[in-house]
């Protein structure tokens, strides 16, 4: 117990001696310019590239167009898939008959576009308000 007034008295003694550090007069204008360098040292960039994007659709489109002339029983030449695809009648309409939604399918689809309609009109009044 003597042991910690002793030292209360010697930390009371050196914080008499010390003197108070106040900060330089543009301290908060460095810090400032500290924070601008920083953000402006970060640099967002898309999680995927434009270049994985474009493989991506691209494999895509050509994966679909397999797809729709594997069932048309041509084997072909490569003038016939030209041919194929620019005769409507080939592939579309033999397969747009087999495409068939259910009522509700439409209402839900309807009102889900009605909503998403109504959001976008309602939050981009909310945000120009906001910051405007």
């Amino acid at each position: 117990m003597g042991t910690d007034k002793e030292l209360e008295k010697l930390v009371d003694r050196l914080m008499e001696e010390a003197p108070l550090e106040t900060p330089s007069s543009n301290f908060t204008f460095n810090v400032m310019q500290e924070v601008a360098k920083q953000q402006a040292a970060v640099v967002s960039r898309p999680l995927i590239s434009k270049r994985a994007i474009f493989i991506a659709l691209t494999s895509l489109a050509i994966f679909a167009v397999y797809l729709f002339s594997i069932g048309t029983g041509t084997e072909g030449v490569d003038g016939q898939y030209l041919e194929l695809l620019t005769n409507t009648k080939s592939w579309f309409a033999e397969r747009l008959p087999q495409l068939q939604f259910s009522k509700t399918l439409s209402y839900m689809v309807g009102a889900v576009g009605l909503m998403v309609c109504f959001q976008a009109l309602v939050l981009k009044r909310y945000f120009n308000n906001r910051w405007a």
